[in-house]
């Protein structure tokens, strides 16, 4: 059999899935006409879909090094790339092979998702839209431009995306999954509801539309909210995802200590299953409940034995409970792992050695320069030293501000809106505040005219807030990004009564944190400053010596804004009301 033959067969076995007739074809092909790019770029594909990333890897440094500017070629090696994890390494080659080849659609399409998983929405956008000239109808391409606009907050765009697939194909699942999002963030509870179940007719044991309706019926005021989910749950209890997003419905629906029931009757039936335990114990230090989480890892580790993350987590929830010797004994074991650093520092701050803090901090600030935890709590060491970087990074004029927002609507209406958003009975875990409520989804983006006056009032602020910023300066988490375009990444109202607070907490998902306030019980001016926002200050379970940097007085129509490097927590009030919106900003 001649060469080409032998490879047209290869090419077969292979788009067959037959991938070791595949292989053995391709090897004789090698033999007979020596290395050759398009033989080594079928190798590495093949091996790579055959799960021999180390085989496939060497092939296509082979194919490479042979044809360095084939487009396809490297399209394919980013591909590979981004399945083994190498993001940076994935980005590199799809830049290479948009530089080889501009009208290579499918790699500046492959770009643009990768970009968009990373929270590079605008640079993916811009790939997107490139795309969307050429190819206006593409339904990948659709796809993946609503997946931008709905990650950048354009609802209106992102629905239009998913309604253009969907005319052409009512059970395309991606677009009716997308839509279904755009709708439940937008607060259209009932076509939310619709498409779910649309798309769960068409995929039944879809784990992401499964959580996506019965949130949708959460936020509709559904009583049974949690049926499908807890049904799903039953018959598949190892089902992580399932069993935290029904703990954490159960929670805010009142369910008090039992809002984990399933994952314990899960674990009752499935005793042998380390990851459930586990993922039991994780959500239990999500809650904040460390003593409980505590408890649980015995559990675990008597049956299960000790192992990387276990240890973790037993530092974590020892720390929150402020039991020093245990955590320093679990990350003893650990060892100076780089996913142990945050524990480690904030077990030093505990026991009140910044400098040890500060040391095991700084290098991973340095190399991880937008993670907002480790820059809050080198703040809270560098201030304990003294040292001049804490004014750097926290104290220049202009980072935290206070200014009363333009709103051109009406307030009481504003209030009774947001009052009507929030349904559920308790607090959500994993969230810092305490007696009272927050709302699902992104608030701003809903269709209320008056949600849509406020975020338009609330966004001039936040440009005029970032108009006042210091300097640019590359190192700096914020200012950084001070010339980049400020946009919302999450927004939210949050309801506290009588004795409700925030613990001292920071968002580390957006550049600037905020506070809105709406409505505001009587007494803000008694002695111990009810109701105030203390900025600044460290979280209680570090047993810190610090007082908030800023402590800001909430006033209807006041808006506070402020680096979310900052630590930040609410003082309790005796009774009333406590109305605020919040919301994240990204400078990018």
């Amino acid at each position: 059999m001649d060469v080409n033959t032998l490879f047209a067969r290869a090419e077969r076995a292979f788009a067959a899935g037959q991938h070791a007739a595949a292989r053995v074809d391709l090897n004789q092909v090698l033999k007979l006409a020596g290395q050759q790019p398009p033989v080594l770029h079928l190798i590495a594909l093949n091996e790579a879909r055959a799960g021999d990333a180390a085989a496939a890897r060497t092939a296509f440094a082979k194919a490479l090094a042979a044809a360095p500017g084939d487009a396809q070629l490297l399209n394919n090696f980013a591909n590979f790339l981004n399945r083994m994890g190498d993001v940076p390494g994935a980005l590199a080659h799809y830049d290479r092979a948009l530089k080889a080849a501009p009208a290579l659609h499918q790699a500046r399409l492959n770009r643009a998702i990768l970009l968009n998983q990373q929270g590079r929405h605008l640079d993916a956008r811009a790939d997107a839209d490139a795309l969307l000239r050429h190819l206006p109808e593409d339904k990948a391409l659709l796809q993946t431009s609503g997946a931008i606009h709905l990650a950048l907050g354009q609802l209106e765009a992102a629905a239009g995306d998913f309604d253009n697939v969907l005319a052409s194909d009512p059970k395309d699942l991606k677009a009716l999954h997308g839509r279904a999002r755009v709708a439940s963030i937008s607060g259209e509870e009932a076509l939310a509801i619709g498409l779910f179940r649309q798309a769960l007719a068409l995929s039944p044991d879809d784990p992401d539309l499964l959580i996506g309706l019965a949130e949708a019926l959460e936020a509709a005021g559904d009583s049974d909210a949690t049926a499908p989910l807890a049904a799903a749950v039953a018959r598949r209890p190892d089902w992580l995802a399932g069993q935290g997003a029904l703990a954490r419905m159960r929670a805010e629906a009142g369910a008090g200590d039992e809002f984990d029931a399933a994952w314990r009757l899960a674990l009752a039936e499935r005793p042998a299953d380390r990851d459930l335990a586990l993922g039991h114990v994780g959500c239990l230090i999500t809650a904040a409940r460390p003593q409980a989480a505590l408890a649980a890892l015995e559990a675990a580790v008597a049956r299960h034995g000790r192992n990387e993350t276990s240890d973790l987590y037993e530092a974590m929830a020892a720390t929150e409970a402020g039991d020093a010797a245990r955590a320093m004994a679990a990350l003893r074991r650990l060892g100076p792992i780089p996913a142990a650093g945050l524990a480690q520092a904030r077990l030093a701050l505990l026991t009140g050695d910044p400098q040890a803090a500060a040391a095991r901090l700084e290098p991973l600030a340095l190399s991880n320069p937008d993670d907002i935890l480790l820059w809050a709590n080198l703040d809270l060491a560098w201030r304990l030293l003294g040292d001049d970087r804490h004014h750097w990074l926290s104290g220049q004029p202009g980072l935290v501000s206070t200014q009363d927002i333009e709103y051109t609507g009406d307030w009481d209406q504003l209030a009774e809106v947001l009052r009507g958003l929030h349904r559920s009975r308790s607090h959500p875990i994993g969230q810092s505040l305490r007696g009272g409520t927050q709302t699902r989804g992104r608030l701003f983006g809903r269709p209320e005219p008056e949600i849509a006056a406020l975020s338009e009032a609330i966004m001039q602020a936040v440009r005029r807030h970032v108009a006042g910023l210091p300097p640019v300066d590359s190192g700096h988490p914020l200012l950084r990004h001070r010339n980049d375009r400020p946009g919302f990444s999450g927004s939210w109202s949050v309801r506290l009564t009588g004795g409700g607070f925030h613990v001292a907490h920071v968002h580390p998902a957006g550049h600037l944190s905020s506070a809105c306030y709406i409505a505001l019980p009587d007494g803000l001016d008694g002695p111990d400053r009810p109701g105030w926002l203390d900025v600044g200050g460290p979280p209680a379970e570090l047993g810190l010596d610090l007082p908030p940097l800023h402590q800001i007085r909430p006033q209807p129509g006041r808006l506070a804004l402020f680096p979310s490097t900052l630590f930040h927590g609410t003082r309790p009030f005796p009774a009333g009301e406590r109305l605020t919106v919040a919301f994240d900003v990204v400078l990018g």
